[in-house]
């Protein structure tokens, strides 16, 4: 009574290759399953929504010609304003050179206007004893 079962290599590499390919088939079914829901939902939104998807596939083709248009407009009023923009840049860049070159002059103004400023403040004070002292 000797039965002896025996199994070669290749009879152990053919099972396990058997049962990656029940796993993998069991794992594309279940995708397939899913996305066979996710579809069945999508057409159902799709048949809800019909009115606004017909309606938004009817708008878009204005709604992209409007944006064409806006950009255009916008592309044009930017080089128009172009040569504006580098003529302000190019004042700019003057008075900045014309002050540095003048920063001396400046600060002899600067010094005149605050001396005129504490003389001001000088006579107004005293101005202001005196007629509050005439007002007595």
């Amino acid at each position: 009574m000797g039965n002896v079962i025996s199994f070669t290599l290749s009879d152990i590499g053919m099972f396990v290759l058997w049962g990656l390919l029940i796993i993998i088939l069991y794992y594309i079914i279940i995708i397939l399953k899913d996305l066979y829901f996710t579809l069945k939902k999508v057409n159902e939104i799709i048949k809800d929504n019909q009115k606004s998807v017909d309606k938004i596939l009817v708008e878009a083709p204005e709604l992209t010609q409007n944006i064409k248009n806006i950009s255009k407009e916008v592309s044009d009023t930017l080089i128009k304003f172009r040569g504006t923009v580098d003529n302000v840049a190019a004042s700019t860049e003057d008075v900045t050179k014309t002050i540095k070159e003048n920063q001396t002059l400046n600060k002899q103004l600067t010094s005149i206007f605050h001396t005129i400023s504490m003389i001001r403040n000088l006579f107004t004070t005293y101005f202001r004893d005196i007629d509050t002292k005439d007002n007595e």
